[in-house]
């Protein structure tokens, strides 16, 4: 291994690296998809398998030509196989920040995967990554079988579990078919009234391009978990994703009058127990909207784990992100210092995405 990384497109990545990927996340499939949304170009830039860092390429629709990259959504950041030398890794790092250059991207961000502690470590050596601490996300192990996970859930959760089978409510999970994905099917129906309902972001409705290529990108490793009525009427629905020893709890809507009777209770013990009874290790969550919501108590009341989650800021191009900084602050009215204190990165894309 000289350090020298490797980058590639969506069509050629698949063949090479997936085999090695530690996470979906890493996955061509899954970046496909992703990117489809921001919109972008999918790319990699590996050293065999030991380091691997997806992006997501994005052009800004301001006329200048610049471009910024950023971590496909979801928790991919940077892999650092722990027998990597730090030598190997600066190596790697100073090659891909020249093509990067060279592409005339100005930014990069990353969002790291709460899982993998270790390469976060490794990053923070380089000294060239801005690390900031998010909110916790929630993990929950899986490891010792159901019967251990049901024991480390909290009362309500249990009580709320029984009071769904109590209301004739039953749970569960399947490999997702194209029909489970489609606009008007109970799992997009139930997402798309929920996150109208919590009032979200737009990023967070996606496009039937998105969820057609997420399906055809991973196969049998997306699953989709539903919680029926006694009527056999979906209630709550959650797409989830599988990866050797690693499931992520990743969309999920629900029926608000369903959730009083402990649909969403039952829809997560459903996703942990089958996680348990499949082999994995653990179950990933994700955390909440804000910093210790009620969501992230929801499920952390699972039994589920504080994880850090870390992000990385870098600035490729100095001079490009002053001016790109300096013409948003002067379109949203505000001081460049507000746009730097803003904690959004980069802050020429505050507010438009």
């Amino acid at each position: 291994m000289n350090g020298d990384p490797a980058v590639v497109g969506a069509d050629t990545a698949r063949p090479l690296v997936d085999p090695y990927c530690p996470d979906v996340y890493h996955t061509s499939g899954y970046g496909t998809a992703a990117a489809s949304t921001e919109p972008g170009t999918w790319q990699l830039a590996y050293v065999a398998d030991r380091i691997l860092l997806p992006y997501v390429v994005r052009r800004l629709d301001d006329g200048t030509g610049a471009a910024d990259a950023v971590s496909p959504y979801g928790y991919s950041g940077i892999h650092v196989d722990p027998a990597t030398a730090p030598g190997e890794l600066a190596r790697f790092w100073d090659r891909a920040v020249a093509h990067w250059r060279d592409q005339g991207l100005v930014t990069l961000f990353l969002r790291f995967s709460p899982l993998d502690p270790a390469s976060v470590a490794a990053v923070r050596q380089l000294g060239t990554v801005e690390l900031t601490r998010r909110a916790d996300t929630i993990t929950v192990p899986v490891n010792q079988g159901g019967t251990a996970i049901w024991a480390g859930m909290e009362g309500r959760s249990r009580t709320a579990v029984r009071k769904a089978r109590n209301a004739g409510l039953e749970g569960g999970i399947r490999a997702a078919d194209l029909d489970d994905l489609v606009a008007g099917s109970p799992f997009r129906e139930l997402y798309e009234q929920t996150m109208n309902r919590v009032g979200s972001a737009p990023g967070y409705h996606f496009p039937d391009g998105y969820y057609r290529r997420l399906r055809d990108g991973l196969g049998k490793a997306l699953l989709i978990a539903e919680v029926r009525d006694p009527a056999g009427t979906v209630v709550a629905s959650s797409l989830v994703l599988h990866h050797r020893d690693r499931v992520h709890y990743h969309l999920a809507g629900s029926d608000q009058r369903a959730v009083r009777d402990g649909a969403n209770n039952l829809l997560l013990w459903t996703i942990l127990d089958w996680a348990a009874r499949s082999g994995a290790s653990v179950v990933h969550l994700g955390g909440g909207v804000r910093a210790d919501d009620g969501l992230f108590q929801f499920k952390r009341s699972f039994g589920g784990i504080r994880t850090p989650f870390w992000t990385g800021a870098v600035v490729l191009d100095d001079a490009r992100y002053a001016s790109l900084l300096a013409a948003h602050a002067r379109t949203l009215g505000r001081t460049v210092d507000e746009l730097r204190d803003s904690g959004y990165f980069p802050g020429y894309r505050l507010g438009r995405g």
